[in-house]
């Protein structure tokens, strides 16, 4: 990316101007949760200023119609509000397909939790799945409402093949997968993942938590069932998500069996009218969004995927991966050949996009992350990333507290985005080297 307009999109975020110890923060944990921008913060303290009131409807005045307009838009100013900015971010045909969620867990969580199981049904995960894209599914098999099967691939690829079969040996009705790995970086083949799937009857849940904040995602050109992602990863608020679902598949019509996915939570907010023994909803995605929402953050997402817009999803992708490129080829001039120090995921950087997650096998292999943050304000991420099945079955349980030194071993993960630099992956590379000396690991 341009070294001026980097510096100039910096300039957005009044975060990295703060001072520790004389030093500048160095942050490195994008994948949790990225930085927000004055322009966001701007726009959501201009709800509480402006117009604090509630928005869907449920009021008739000055404040609650400024809400609605900026949610919903208001077509005679031509204003978009944010349900159509997020459905155009990722090219759905309808603000209709937009249900704002707490975050991508409430969103994959509304999937399982509504979605019309028939007994003997199968979800099919990946084997490096989030928790949250595990937990759902693993208490409808508790309850015995579903089967749950896993398709493992390599470390450093997704493998088509064991998908199709996983596939071909049917009852399954809905795969539930990750984009992108929060754990190596990877994305998958996702059209060919849905195409597969639709090809054997079944449905498709995209976890985006990772993807849609780092590369232009089409949900109409993947053909893709159902995707959830969260905003504060891509920066905007706390507290907001999206669940895209295809119309069709939560459209509420006359007859019982009519839709695909019923709200998992309903109340305040989803109802058109109700009897003493019986109610009749809203249609979607009004029927999905229950009790007063979140609506500052819902105007803080809209202005994030405008920044984002701005920026450009290309030069977001591109300038990661170059970054990425940097500091793999540096930690493995330093350390490649150690056989205590290894990178997970494909070898190739382009593969792993802004994520670098790497293992330190030596003891007293922990409190890297908090030295790399007391010497030089550097903010990366260690522990599991909520990974723990698969690094669990590679490890074995209870491998990040080992009870021998010679066992120790620790994985740690840095995550880029736009705003980052080579300057701070500099600073990063060089704090830990000098923590390495320190240690005697070189």
């Amino acid at each position: 990316m341009d070294r001026e307009k980097l510096e100039s999109m910096r300039e957005d975020f009044p975060v990295l101007r703060r001072r520790r110890n004389g030093k500048p923060p160095v942050y490195l944990d994008n994948a949790c949760t990225t930085l927000v921008p004055r322009q966001v913060v701007d726009a959501m303290t201009e709800y509480y200023n402006r117009y604090p009131g509630c928005g869907e409807g449920r009021s008739q005045h000055w404040f609650a119609e400024d809400v609605s307009h900026r949610i919903e838009g208001d077509p005679e100013s031509e204003m978009k509000g944010s349900r159509r900015l997020v459905a155009d971010f990722i090219n759905a045909e309808s603000e209709k397909e937009i249900i704002f969620t707490s975050n991508t867990t409430h969103g994959i969580n509304m999937v399982a939790l509504g979605y019309r199981f028939k007994p003997g049904d199968v979800v099919l995960l990946g084997d490096k799945e989030h928790n949250s894209n595990l937990l759902p599914w693993l208490r409808l098999q508790a309850k015995e409402l579903i089967s749950v099967d896993h398709v493992e691939s390599p470390e450093g690829g997704f493998d088509l093949d064991a998908f199709e079969q996983k596939m071909e040996g049917g009852g399954v009705k809905l795969v539930s997968i990750g984009y992108t790995s929060n754990l190596t970086g990877f994305t998958i083949p996702a059209k060919e993942v849905v195409k597969i799937a639709h090809e054997h009857g079944a449905h498709v849940l995209l976890d985006g938590a990772q993807a849609v904040p780092h590369r232009a995602v089409d949900v109409r050109d993947l053909d893709v069932d159902f995707l959830a992602f969260s905003i504060h990863k891509m920066c905007g608020p706390k507290g907001v998500g999206v669940l895209y679902a295809k119309r069709e598949f939560i459209e509420h019509r006359l007859a019982a069996d009519s839709c695909l996915v019923d709200p998992a939570f309903i109340g305040g907010g989803t109802v058109g009218d109700t009897t003493y023994n019986s109610y009749r909803l809203l249609d979607p995605p009004e029927s999905f969004e229950a009790g007063v929402q979140n609506y500052p953050g819902q105007i803080g997402a809209g202005s994030a995927v405008e920044y984002l817009k701005r920026v450009g999803m290309d030069n977001v992708s591109a300038h990661e991966a170059e970054l990425n490129e940097y500091l793999t080829e540096e930690l493995r001039r330093r350390y490649g050949d150690s056989g205590w120090f290894n990178i997970l995921g494909p070898a190739g950087p382009s593969m792993r996009g802004g994520i670098l997650t790497f293992e330190v096998k030596r003891p007293n292999a922990v409190g890297i992350a908090e030295e790399l943050s007391e010497k030089s304000n550097v903010m990366i991420r260690s522990g599991a990333f909520c990974v723990h099945s698969y690094l669990n079955r590679e490890y074995g349980q209870g491998w990040a507290e080992p009870r021998l030194p010679s066992e120790h071993r620790m994985l740690y993960r840095v995550s880029l985005y736009f705003y980052n630099t080579v300057d701070e992956c500099r600073v990063f590379l060089d704090t830990l080297h000098e923590i390495f000396e320190e240690r005697s690991y070189v």
